[in-house]
């Protein structure tokens, strides 16, 4: 990649990582406010629903914390001892995520089945109704945000940070309509089992951050897609002297994706000529691919000019 190439990345993932870091502080500042108003209310109505929205909160700004500090992490550049970059610090904070989630769904089921055994009356259950009402609304708002972020910057911090607060969404809609039984009915059991219910949903969710978190971890390949846009954009080059290409690898590492390939190039080009014909490969997959990175080993193709590989992959 010339000059101007790089330095345009480089501003581009400064200016993205400053924006990770902007919605990493706002979902700490959400929790915060959330943990605030439901620990009020909880103390007023009593509410195993409430409680519980409550405790998801607190993981919340504590995994939101980690978030933020791996997402700063993630950005810094390679060094000496970290040659590919410090990506794989959102993939970990991504997996820790997934275990604090689980603490808190399975903590949630131990006390709504011990609401279950015995039943407590709640008070002031519209006071409760409309504290979830307003937790909702921030949590849709916030988890609107953090999903924009998450897409422009190819975030698995910030995904996995949407995946968690989008349960909230529905553990304070949960709470909300446990309330709204309660206060309408009088049947204080709805409250607990509406709580059993929420947390299956987060352990759920939990499985599902974790899982990726690992994948990425474990260096799985990228989607396929990925593959057919390598093979489109070397078949640009038909003409140029590339015969095709095999041995793709690929891997992704926080917001960066790592595309390895033996480039099959006419042997009668010169070393020089190859040399060129492999930069412009490479500038025009980090072109087709946004947020790669490119490393392609040169081979001279077998007979002179073959026809076009379909580049077998691996791994």
């Amino acid at each position: 990649m010339h000059k101007s190439g790089i330095e345009a990345a480089a501003a581009r993932e400064a200016s993205e990582a400053k924006l990770k870091s902007s919605a990493a502080r706002l979902s700490i500042g959400a929790a915060a406010f959330l943990i605030l108003l439901k620990t009020v209310t909880g103390l007023l109505t009593g509410s195993i629903s409430v409680w519980a929205s409550l405790l998801d909160s607190a993981m919340d700004i504590f995994a939101s914390a980690i978030n933020f500090y791996a997402v700063r992490a993630a950005s810094r550049p390679p060094d000496e001892d970290h040659r590919y970059g410090h990506g794989k610090a959102e993939s970990l904070a991504g997996l820790f995520q997934s275990f604090v989630i689980s603490a808190s769904g399975l903590l949630l089921v131990y006390e709504a089945i011990k609401r279950v055994l015995s039943p407590r009356q709640t008070e002031q259950e519209w006071l409760g109704v409309g504290t979830m009402a307003i937790a909702a609304a921030v949590s849709v708002a916030l988890v609107a945000r953090l999903r924009r972020v998450a897409r422009k910057t190819d975030s698995p911090a910030l995904s996995a940070d949407a995946i968690h607060y989008a349960t909230d969404v529905y553990t304070n809609g949960a709470a909300l309509v446990a309330l709204l039984v309660v206060a309408l009915t009088g049947w204080t059991v709805a409250d607990p089992l509406i709580s059993i219910a929420i947390s299956g949903f987060i352990l759920y969710s939990a499985f599902d951050v974790g899982r990726e978190a690992v994948h990425v971890l474990m260096d799985r390949r990228l989607p396929r897609e990925i593959d057919r846009k390598v093979a489109r954009v070397v078949g640009r080059f038909r003409e140029e002297g590339v015969a095709g290409f095999h041995d793709l690898r690929t891997r992704r590492s926080g917001s960066l994706k790592f595309i390895d390939l033996h480039l099959e190039v006419d042997s009668g080009q010169s070393l020089q000529q190859a040399h060129d014909l492999t930069v412009r490969v490479i500038r025009a997959i980090q072109a087709e691919i946004p947020r790669s990175r490119v490393q392609i080993h040169t081979d001279p193709a077998e007979g002179g000019k073959t026809k076009m590989a379909k580049g077998k992959s691996v791994g």
